[in-house]
Formats: C-alpha cells, structure tokens, sequence
C-alpha cells in the first residue's frame, strides 16, 4: 500500500517547514541583544563611578573614626594635664625640675652615650646641618687650610 503523497504526516510536514524558512525572531532576537548590549555599554561607566565613589566614602569613613579617635585621645590627655600631680610629674621628667631643697641627679647611661657618639660620627651630616652646628659652636668644624693660599687663582 502506498499513501498518497497528500497525506503526509503533520509532524514532518512542520519539521520541513523550519527548515526550509528561516525563522522570523532571529531578527527580533538580534535587534533585542543588540539593544541589551547597548544598554549594558551605557551603564558600564556609571556603574564604575558608583563602585569607586563607595570604596572613596569607605576610606572617608575610616578616615572620620581614625580622626574621632585621635580627638577622644587628645582630650583625654588635655584632661590629663589639668591633674596638678601629673603636671608636676611631668615637669620633673621632661624638664629635670626639682623642689626647692631638693638635690637634682642626672644619671647617664655609658651604653647611650657610646651609641650617641657612634651615630654621630658614623652618620653623614647634611649641608643645613653642617650650617646650624657652625652657628651653634663657630670654632668646631673649621678647615685646616690657611686663607693666605688662597689667593682667589692668582
């Protein structure tokens, strides 16, 4: 028995269709992806604005909590120095003062002395500080050389 060619199964039928005709949503599809690309484009640059404006207010902000925390230290100490007994503790140790009748001792350290007299010599002085020892001792740090030879190149 042969079927009459009229009769040809549906699925088929539809499955032949798709293939023979291309599908009208692939242009639809294609302009909705470009549209989403364009969209997406738009936004990449404000999007990066607003990622690097939150990690600016996130510094800002610690920032501000380091800063309050610096003024809470600052007044606790400014509070400090309204103790009489801190004060005169602390005149005693910075500024070596004493009571009258009082006998003031400064006890050095050899270790330290030794170690100030090595950085001293091993260090390299800079010109400013050449300058400002001059003007504190004008005799320390004079030439050698005799101002009679040099005659200005003659």
């Amino acid at each position: 028995m042969s079927t009459p060619v009229d009769q040809v199964d549906p699925d088929i039928a539809e499955m032949e269709s798709a293939v023979a005709a291309p599908s009208r949503t692939s242009g639809r599809t294609l302009a909705l992806v470009g549209a989403l690309v364009a969209v997406a484009a738009m936004l990449v640059l404000p999007v990066r604005s607003w990622i690097a404006q939150q990690a600016g207010l996130a510094e800002l902000s610690s920032e501000i909590s380091a800063a309050e925390q610096r003024v809470t230290d600052l007044e606790a100490q400014r509070e400090q120095w309204k103790d009489e007994p801190y004060v005169e503790q602390q005149a005693r140790l910075r500024l070596n003062m004493v009571r009258p009748g009082e006998m003031g001792l400064i006890a050095l350290d050899p270790e330290f002395q030794r170690d100030v007299a090595k950085t001293s010599v091993d260090e390299p002085r800079t010109w400013y500080d050449r300058l400002w020892q001059s003007s504190e001792n004008p005799t320390r740090d004079e030439p050698d050389t005799d101002s009679t030879t040099n005659d200005g190149g003659e």
